[in-house]
């Protein structure tokens, strides 16, 4: 097999094993998705426990009465007596209801849903402890209380309260209290010779429930913990869509964690370089770069940062044919004279230079890549004029701005970044263009190219553009293709 067949598939293993699902990804991703729950799912538990505080168990009891009549107004009529304020009052004073009605079971933790209503701003209630001991009984009647026709003759007394045993015990005293009046007012009416009142009698007695009235204080403590669990998970999810939509976040590919650093002035190479810089280094550089003509080029420059220019962005301050051809030529110095691995990615698609780099003028490149269409083994081939090997544009690819501006470009540069040693990227002019503050997070070494000749004026305000959208490290160089590829640069 050939060597640099053997390379590039070698190349393209790793970096499709860097850019796996589950590989790099997931952990910071794991991290992520716990950052996001954790405060929902506290939120969630705690009113969840604040709720099963305030929420008392509720427990209903029915009576049921039939009452005689020869049409349904009899029943209507013992519905408005049952339901009578000056009924419940008289129930409440001949049972004996008053004590166990002023102070039921649950008592505590309706003062803890008073409180909670009082902090969340509604108006509830007077405080029990103001009222006599007939106004509570009485309330609690009010809202424990429910008579209605059933059919047939029948009127069913529920009562519910949080003592099983009480609601059955007013129930039952609802009814028996009426069957006595009943009675009572067919004895005065035979007294008296008048009409008889319709009969009643009980044929069902209320019985402590076993079970309490849905929902249960463990319904409403999951119900409630469940819903604040959502309502927090999602506006946190609104709040980082609008953060995202400000520059902080891009789509659902996650952007690779970087570190910003200050913006640095790379040397122009081609033109007046000016003053060394107050570092030791970036002055034995720089003499360096003037000494060595042949190697006082772009492709020294990148061998002298290092690792600080694994990934480099080649670009422009205006549309020029000078940007590809010194994206190649640096790719093709650099596998070449430094025998590194470098790969070139070709994000502008508009430059004649990037044609007829493969074989194949249709084979699969950057858009594949970004579609997932194909994986890198499919997207990275040799260069067939040196070692280096690159990526072409792609099927189907038009415009740059949709390259530059894809969710999945940063992945794909990570994962390039841990695979070669260089990773050129031949883009367009990025001052203004939609996305390109992405690849300025990647923290890049840039390349300015400018054309001979050209205004100092508009190479300062590319370089200022650039600067504008996170570009940091800004090497600007005047760059005149000649004949033979190997020459980088000549003077303004």
């Amino acid at each position: 097999m050939d060597p640099c067949e053997s390379s590039v598939q070698t190349a393209a293993s790793t970096a499709d094993q860097a850019a796996a699902p589950g590989r790099g990804i997931r952990p910071a991703s794991a991290v992520r998705l716990l950052r996001k729950l954790l405060v929902p799912a506290f939120a969630g538990l705690a009113i969840a426990a604040a709720t099963s505080e305030i929420t008392v168990p509720r427990y209903e009891s029915r009576a049921r009465l039939w009452i005689d009549g020869r049409d349904s107004a009899a029943g209507r009529d013992g519905v408005k007596v049952l339901s009578s304020r000056d009924f419940a009052r008289q129930v409440i004073e001949t049972r004996r209801l008053g004590g166990r009605l002023a102070a039921p079971a649950g008592a505590s933790a309706g003062v803890l849903s008073g409180a909670a209503l009082h902090l969340a701003g509604f108006s509830v209630l007077p405080d029990p402890a103001t009222l006599s001991r007939e106004a509570r009984a009485l309330r609690m009647v009010e809202r424990g209380l429910d008579v209605r026709q059933v059919g047939g003759g029948q009127v069913a007394i529920d009562f519910v309260s949080p003592d099983p045993r009480l609601s059955a015990d007013v129930a039952n005293a609802f009814a028996a209290t009426y069957v006595e009046l009943r009675q009572a007012r067919g004895l005065h009416a035979v007294e008296a010779d008048a009409p008889a009142a319709a009969p009643a009698r009980i044929i069902a007695t209320a019985v402590p429930a076993g079970a309490a009235r849905w929902p249960t204080p463990l319904i409403s403590s999951l119900v409630a913990g469940f819903g604040t669990f959502l309502l927090v998970f999602g506006l946190q999810s609104w709040v980082r869509r609008r953060t995202g939509a400000a520059g902080h976040e891009f789509g659902a590919v996650p952007m690779p964690e970087t570190t910003p650093h200050p913006l640095q002035h790379l040397p122009w190479i081609g033109g007046a370089n000016g003053e060394p810089g107050d570092g030791a280094e970036m002055a034995r550089s720089l003499r360096l770069l003037s000494r060595e003509r042949e190697h006082a080029d772009l492709s020294r420059l990148i061998e002298l940062r290092g690792g600080a220019a694994r990934l480099v962005t080649v670009t422009g301050g205006r549309p020029d044919e000078s940007i590809a051809r010194c994206a190649l030529a640096l790719g093709r110095s650099l596998a070449g004279a430094a025998e590194r691995r470098v790969v070139v990615v070709c994000l502008d698609v508009a430059s004649p230079a990037l044609e007829g780099l493969t074989a194949d003028p249709r084979a699969p490149g950057v858009t594949d890549l970004l579609t997932g269409v194909c994986g890198f083994s499919d997207a990275i081939h040799r260069e067939s004029a040196s070692r280096c090997h690159v990526i072409p544009p792609g099927r189907g690819a038009r415009e740059a701005d949709g390259l530059v501006a894809a969710d999945r470009l940063p992945l794909i540069l990570t994962a390039l970044k841990q695979t070669y040693d260089h990773v050129i990227v031949a883009a367009p002019p990025l001052g203004g263009m939609v996305g390109a503050e992405r690849l300025a997070g990647l923290s890049p070494t840039t390349i300015l190219v400018t054309q001979p000749g050209g205004l100092a004026t508009d190479a300062v305000q590319a370089f200022d553009a650039l600067a504008s959208l996170g570009f940091a490290d800004i090497a600007m160089i005047t760059f005149t293709p000649e004949t033979a590829e190997k020459a980088f640069s000549q003077a303004a």
